[in-house]
């Protein structure tokens, strides 16, 4: 499957000079790439990974209220990405998978909250 896996965050737009990622560095990579807080800038996001050598038809999943009976998981590619979201209405917080990992089956699981210990 990977060996490479590469988690960064994406709430800076990706042109920002405090952006410390290097977007045209990650579109040359191979492996999976994990985007946190990306939900804002996936369009620009995006778009670079592809400028920068990611293949558009690259599977893509999103997982929105991870761990929550509200969960959803979206899955789609590079180059549908944004528009996806968009038309699904994906909102924070969510995760993004780019790469080979997001091609997998994944069953829609939710996880049910643990209950409160009181002390």
């Amino acid at each position: 499957m990977t060996q490479e896996v590469t988690i960064v965050s994406g709430h800076l737009t990706p042109d920002q000079e405090r952006s410390l990622v290097d977007w045209s560095a990650l579109g040359q990579r191979k492996g999976t790439l994990v985007i946190l807080m990306g939900v804002t800038h996936v369009a620009r996001t995006t778009e670079l990974l592809m400028r920068a050598g990611r293949d558009a038809t690259t599977p893509t999943l999103v997982i929105q209220d991870a761990a929550t009976r509200l969960q959803r998981v979206l899955t789609s590619t590079l180059a549908d990405l944004a528009e996806d979201c968009r038309t699904h209405d994906v909102t924070p917080p969510a995760v993004f998978v780019i790469g080979p990992t997001a091609g997998l089956k994944v069953p829609n699981v939710v996880a049910q909250p643990e209950p409160c210990l009181s002390s």
